[in-house]
């Protein structure tokens, strides 16, 4: 019983210990900077996230596509479109977003070009083709050569019509010193006529935009299934080096004090 009961305190203090060493570094950082940033302005930043579904998509906008070839988003959104606001030289969660949105396409049973098509819009203004041809290389490759490139568009454009965009469809982002943007991670599912349908936050689960294609393609806008709202801004690692260790030295401690116990408790019943 004794020897069970070592084997419950490693798996129950010493495992939620190692978990925490290896997301304390990002975690910290990350959320006392955002709770920096909400503070500086609270009545511009208190919702990142207006859901406007119902209502329209400015259509009669351009941007260039990765090969530099103007779009006219009336052009490309004539069927149920999935929209992810980003940027393409994100250091941080825009990466993982784009990379869970290519898994989730992958997965999807509604047929690309016939049945869908995907904008990855950056709302960097000084972002432009080059930037976007190299993301969109680096995230056809995830999602698999069964997917047709000419179906999801990697678009840059002027501020002016990158704001008109996020504006309509309630999405807010901040500009930070270090020219990196703070924002949320989400999409937008739009209808075939510039119709806001539905938004997809998390991990954008295959199932969740699965759903909200087929609410697009009716042209029925319906309710988001609420998740963590996660955020997106550049940090300093460094800051966090500290906890880092602390919670590292913590660990290897325990785990040093558990063995003792076990080698101890093994001698003692060889003793006896």
């Amino acid at each position: 019983m004794k020897l069970v009961g070592i084997f419950i305190y490693i798996f129950c203090f010493i495992f939620p210990f190692s978990s925490l060493s290896s997301n304390a570094a990002d975690s910290s950082g990350l959320l006392e900077e955002t709770k920096l940033v909400l503070k500086q302005n609270p009545a511009q930043d208190k919702k990142w996230i207006e859901e406007k579904t119902g209502e329209y998509l400015p259509l009669d906008l351009e941007f260039l596509d990765e090969q530099g070839k103007t779009i006219l988003l009336a052009d490309f959104i004539d069927r149920p479109t999935i929209l992810l606001p980003i940027y393409f030289y994100c250091p941080n969660i825009c990466s993982k977003n784009l990379a869970n949105l290519a898994v989730a396409l992958s997965s999807l049973t509604a047929i690309p070009g016939k049945e869908f098509r995907v904008i990855a819009l950056s709302f960097s203004d000084t972002e432009g083709p080059k930037a976007a041809a190299i993301a969109k290389k680096n995230y056809l490759k995830i999602v698999g050569p069964k997917f047709p490139e000419s179906e999801w568009k990697f678009l840059t454009g002027t501020g002016e019509n990158i704001v008109a965009v996020t504006d309509s469809v309630g999405f807010k982002f901040k500009k930070l010193d270090d020219q990196t943007f703070i924002h949320p991670a989400a999409l937008m599912v739009i209808g075939g006529d510039g119709k806001i349908i539905r938004y997809v936050y998390g991990s954008f689960l295959a199932g969740d935009v699965d759903m909200a294609l087929i609410n697009a393609a009716k042209g029925i806008p319906s309710l988001s299934v609420k998740r963590l709202l996660s955020f997106c801004f550049n940090y300093d690692p460094d800051k966090n080096k500290s906890v880092f260790q602390t919670v590292k030295i913590g660990v290897i401690i325990l785990f040093t004090i558990v063995v003792g116990f076990v080698l101890i408790f093994f001698r003692r019943k060889k003793t006896a």
